[in-house]
């Protein structure tokens, strides 16, 4: 009779010893939970915020961007316009040499 009461112990006694190293985990937990709170206190202080009026630059870049594609195709346009009329300058300027030549010759 004495064993299985033996074994009873014994198996209180194991219990009782996981329960001291959860209870001592848990205490272990307890004490770091300061400092942890007290480091993530310091990372959220350290961490920049969200700029204010992000989306307000963000509109403003697509805009000048846009603006910026319409001024280079106004360039392009008003290059192809010159490079027109120098054209028109230098067939006219041909025409009135040419001209000029058949005035003398006649």
């Amino acid at each position: 009779m004495p064993k299985p009461r033996l074994q009873q112990d014994e198996l209180e006694l194991q219990e009782i010893r996981e329960l001291e190293q959860q209870l001592l985990k848990r205490q272990k937990e307890a004490a770091d939970l300061p400092k942890r709170l007290e480091r993530e206190k310091n990372e959220r202080d350290r961490t920049m915020p969200p700029l204010d009026g992000l989306d307000d630059r963000i509109r403003a870049k697509r805009h000048e961007d846009a603006v910026t594609r319409g001024e280079f195709r106004n360039m392009q346009k008003a290059q192809n316009r010159s490079l027109l009329l120098l054209f028109a300058l230098i067939c006219a300027t041909i025409a009135m040499i040419a001209w000029g030549l058949r005035l003398m010759e006649g």
